[in-house]
This record gives structure tokens, C-alpha cells and sequence, in this order.
């Protein structure tokens, strides 16, 4: 069985080694930035072991409904689903911060030959509020990182989200989240349903850019 994982900063379950590795400014003002960047890699190893417990569980209980004629979710499999994938997407939204902060600060010190007192942009909803274009690597995945922004959100904060329950997809795993802004009666609630694989394909594309990005600009 073949799961959309991620693998653009490194071949699942292989050793992060010399080949791999992206030298950068050992002694910023911000501290070590390889170890910012080895933990981004190393996050997204554990992201992939979610990515692939979320897939065999899901096609796991598709082969027992289609030979087994169980059409009932068990509830505690839906509920665990869930929970999983709202992992995910809080992982993905921690790592999308730490990238768009590496980023940020590379390239303040790269234009100005110093490093900032404050990183200017440090996480998704700080770039999505800018007034001015940023760096064009993260501007032309904006959509996306727009996408990852509201789910991860809706997981967080949405007081109506659990109304998801009663949702699961048939024949791949989908994400449903159901979003009600700041919880607020006369907001519209909105209703979001995204393939997973499709995002995490998107998101692979988005690390590999960023990879090369941060090697022809920043590695040292």
C-alpha cells in the first residue's frame, strides 16, 4: 500500500545524513539554525508515521465493511481518526511557523548583514496579515498555507467542530472540519472538506520549493 507521505526533505525512516543536511549560520543571534531546520525534518518524519497509522486504520476497516458487510463505524475508530488527524494538521501548522520563521530571518540578516532584534514574520496568520508582498516562495503557496491555517484553526477553536462526527470518507481518508468564527452565532458557518491525500501531495510540493529555496539562498 503506497501513502501520501512526505518525503521531500528526506526518504522516510532513512538516517538524516551529510547528503541530506542543509549547512546554515551555526552562530545567529537567534541561536544554531541547523538544529531549527533538523527539527523541522525530524517533524516531519513523525508526521509521515501519523500520515501512514491514519491510512492502514482507515483501509483496515474498509476491508472488513466491504467483506464483512459491516456498514456501522465502530465510534471509538471514528473518534481515534479524528484525533489523528488533527495531530497532523497541528504538526504541519507548527512546522509551516518554524519554516516561515527561518525564512524570515535569513533573509533579514541576507539583505541587511545583521539579524533583526524580532523576527519580523514568525507564523502563517502573521503572513496572511501582511499588507505587503513576502518572500515568493511562501507568497505563491499562499492558498495553501491559507487551507492549513483555517483547519488547523477549526481544530483548535471551533466549538461546533464536533458536529463532525458523523462524517467519514468511503473510499479515502478526507478531512471535514466545520468552522464557526470566534464561535459567533452571526458568523456563517463554514463547512470544509479536503481530500488528504490531495493536501499532502500540495504540501510536499511546498516543502520541496522551501528546500531548494533555503539551499540557493541560505546554506553556507
Amino acid at each position: 500500500m503506497e501513502y501520501p507521505i512526505l518525503e521531500s526533505l528526506k526518504k522516510y525512516k532513512t538516517h538524516f545524513n551529510a547528503e541530506q543536511f542543509i549547512s546554515l549560520n551555526p552562530d545567529s543571534d537567534f541561536g544554531n539554525l541547523n538544529l531549527n531546520y533538523t527539527q523541522i525534518v525530524i517533524r516531519i518524519e513523525c508526521v509521515n508515521s501519523q500520515i501512514i497509522d491514519l491510512y492502514q486504520k482507515f483501509y483496515i476497516e474498509k476491508h472488513k465493511r466491504e467483506t464483512e458487510g459491516f456498514a456501522m463505524y465502530n465510534l471509538d475508530e471514528s473518534y481515534l481518526d479524528i484525533m489523528i488527524t488533527e495531530q497532523i494538521f497541528y504538526w504541519l501548522r507548527k512546522t509551516t511557523d518554524e519554516i516561515i520563521s527561518l525564512i524570515s530571518l535569513c533573509t533579514d540578516f541576507k539583505s541587511n548583514g545583521k539579524y533583526p532584534k524580532k523576527i519580523k514574520v514568525s507564523s502563517i496568520g502573521e503572513f496572511l496579515n501582511l499588507k505587503t508582498p513576502f518572500i515568493e516562495v511562501i507568497e505563491k503557496n499562499k492558498d495553501l498555507l491559507r487551507l492549513l491555517n483555517e483547519i488547523s484553526n477549526t481544530f483548535k477553536h471551533s466549538f461546533i467542530n464536533p458536529q463532525i462526527m458523523a462524517y467519514k470518507g468511503s473510499e479515502y481518508p478526507v478531512v471535514f472540519a466545520y468552522n464557526l468564527h470566534y464561535n459567533d452565532l452571526k458568523s456563517e458557518a463554514k463547512f470544509i472538506q479536503i481530500e488528504l491525500k490531495k493536501f499532502l501531495n500540495d504540501y510536499d510540493k511546498f516543502l520541496l520549493e522551501i528546500k531548494n529555496y533555503i539551499i540557493e539562498n541560505f546554506k553556507i
